[in-house]
């Protein structure tokens, strides 16, 4: 797979994933999670070092997607996987067996339900292969995702999609995440060179339009006479918990749910909920 560049789809799939994990690891009773993409190029040095005595697991596509997506890391990162679904283990003292194996893979596998609603391919299923211990080589890696915690991590793991699999996390369009461009295999159905050239265009200025973005904690009507009678100290009871999510507003339609975060002193919206794929793709016609 070759290394370097970007695009659209590519950085969506590694964003859903990135927001599957982080929510699959605050399950886990994680706090201040953080999950961050890693170039191919780094990832594929890290895998002489992982060993063969590495942890694999393959997830197998089916549905409207096909192929096999492989997850690699070191049996001592997959060791830290593992404890936060045995809190009965001590760190430092556990080893990696079958069950802290499957305690790992348990884990990934919640990330994975959660990833595949916010890829927002439909009727996309991702389940576990019969075999996952075959060994890849660094040309398969695509990237991967660095996870960390209060009192976890850091804990690497590769992604190395199968040739089959390829296809479906590489569509036309602006990247909003570093990624490795992928390969189309030999063979795959692709789009005529006019019709492609010319959607892009059009799509590319599309994506060059700036568009206000709101975030949204909350609201409620209030009479005239009450707007007219504010003063400096009144408080304003809005709609909503302070546990609900904030929203995310893009040219006033709701893209995303999320919680309020404070990045260098400024407010920001850690997402956590994506609306669906066509409510999002509303916004090309706005």
């Amino acid at each position: 797979m070759s290394a370097s560049g970007s695009n659209s789809g590519f950085a969506r799939f590694i964003e859903s994933w990135r927001q599957g994990f982080i929510q699959a690891l605050s399950e886990a009773g994680l706090k201040a999670v953080k999950v961050e993409f890693v170039d191919a190029k780094t990832c594929a040095d890290r895998v002489p070092k992982v060993g063969e005595k590495s942890y694999r697991l393959g997830l197998n596509g089916s549905g409207s997607v096909k192929g096999t997506l492989k997850f690699i890391t070191s049996e001592t990162e997959a060791l830290q996987l593992s404890l936060l679904l045995s809190p009965a283990a001590e760190k430092g003292t556990a080893q990696f067996g079958d069950k802290e194996r499957d305690l790992a893979t348990e884990l990934i596998c919640r990330a994975a339900a959660k990833f595949t609603p916010l890829w927002g391919r439909d009727n996309a299923k991702l389940d576990l292969t019969p075999a996952n211990t075959a060994v890849v080589g660094p040309e398969t890696i695509c990237g991967g995702l660095r996870m960390g915690a209060e009192n976890f991590g850091p804990v690497t793991l590769l992604l190395a999609p199968s040739a089959e699999f390829v296809p479906f996390i590489r569509e036309p369009g602006t990247a909003t995440v570093a990624a490795p461009p992928i390969e189309t295999p030999k063979g795959a159905p692709t789009m005529p060179p006019s019709q492609s050239t010319e959607t892009n265009s059009n799509l590319g200025l599309l994506f060059n339009v700036q568009l206000e973005a709101t975030i949204r904690f909350g609201g409620r009507q209030l009479l005239l006479r009450d707007i007219l009678s504010l003063s400096p100290g009144s408080v304003i009871e809005l709609d909503r918990q302070v546990s609900d999510p904030a929203e995310l507003l893009v040219a006033g339609r709701l893209v995303a749910r999320g919680e309020v975060v404070v990045v260098d002193g400024n407010f920001g919206l850690r997402v956590t909920e994506l609306t669906n794929t066509s409510q999002r793709n509303e916004l090309l016609q706005a």
